[in-house]
């Protein structure tokens, strides 16, 4: 697998052979007389599955191929064993042919979900604090004016505070500074598929990206915050036996990716989101 590209071309013939690729091994997986055996967790499953049916039951709207045209994905992992025990990928809905799992398989904008993973956490490795000084400026002045990103006046606050409040104007600022190659490096560490030669700008600092993220990829990131910084790839898998009884399975490797120290401090940030913001 590749996470690094050096033009937007090459990445497209990556994906091109990529999925010929995929399309070929996915039938022989079907026909090839298999035992899968996974992590995942019916109750936890249930559960989930409750959870983004109750959050998304006030829009009841039906798009053209009959399904809902409002939907939603979650990815549950079990941060000590760093695997997938429950996955949605759309809301509960009657159909035997529609096979889309978005939590895996469709890509969006994180939104603000992204400044702890390549704005704040870089700027902590890079001798930020949480009682450090960032400068909240006008996102659109900063749109027009990109060169001018760092000289630009603002409103001051600590970089918690920032957090907390979910600050734009201090995230793109900040990102601006430790620069977009390096937040979007931890990205690609994390084995994130679709980050390409053109997300590298500061609207990634808001979740902008040209293709975007999975549940799955974020959930995986931040398992590997709580994890003291330590990434290992996430899947469900416990299991493949071949048809002739061979083990095939073979877990991904861990590796550091943050500070173990500044993970603990992001995560004590984080809660203030919920507390104070």
């Amino acid at each position: 697998f590749r996470y690094y590209f050096a033009t937007m071309e090459d990445y497209n013939f990556y994906m091109e052979t990529y999925n010929q690729a995929y399309e070929r091994i996915r039938a022989e997986l079907y026909i090839g007389g298999y035992v899968v055996t996974t992590t995942l967790n019916k109750e936890k499953q249930a559960l989930l599955q409750e959870s983004v049916d109750n959050a998304l039951a006030f829009d009841e709207e039906l798009a053209e191929n009959g399904q809902y045209a409002f939907q939603g994905a979650a990815t549950v992992i079990n941060n000590e064993t760093g695997k997938v025990e429950a996955i949605v990928g759309g809301r509960t809905q009657n159909s035997s042919t529609y096979t889309l799992n978005r939590a895996y398989q469709s890509y969006r904008q994180p939104g603000s979900s992204i400044k702890p993973l390549i704005v704040y956490l870089p700027a902590l490795e890079r001798g930020y604090t949480d009682r450090s000084t960032v400068t909240e400026i006008n996102v659109e002045k900063a749109k027009e004016e990109p060169e001018k990103v760092l000289e630009m006046y603002g409103t001051k606050m600590t970089l918690r505070s920032a957090v907390e409040n979910s600050k734009n104007g201090a995230a793109w600022r900040l990102f601006c500074e430790i620069t977009p190659e390096a937040g979007l490096n931890y990205l690609q560490e994390m084995s994130f598929a679709r980050i390409v030669p053109d997300d590298f700008y500061p609207a990634a600092s808001l979740g902008g990206f040209t293709y975007g993220v999975t549940t799955v990829e974020m959930a995986n990131a931040y398992s590997c915050m709580v994890n003291h910084g330590r990434f290992q790839q996430t899947d469900c898998i416990v299991s493949i036996l071949d048809k002739y009884g061979e083990e095939l399975y073979e877990p991904y490797e861990t590796r550091q990716v943050y500070v173990s120290e500044q993970t603990e401090l992001m995560i004590d940030i984080l809660k203030g989101v919920i507390t104070k913001g």
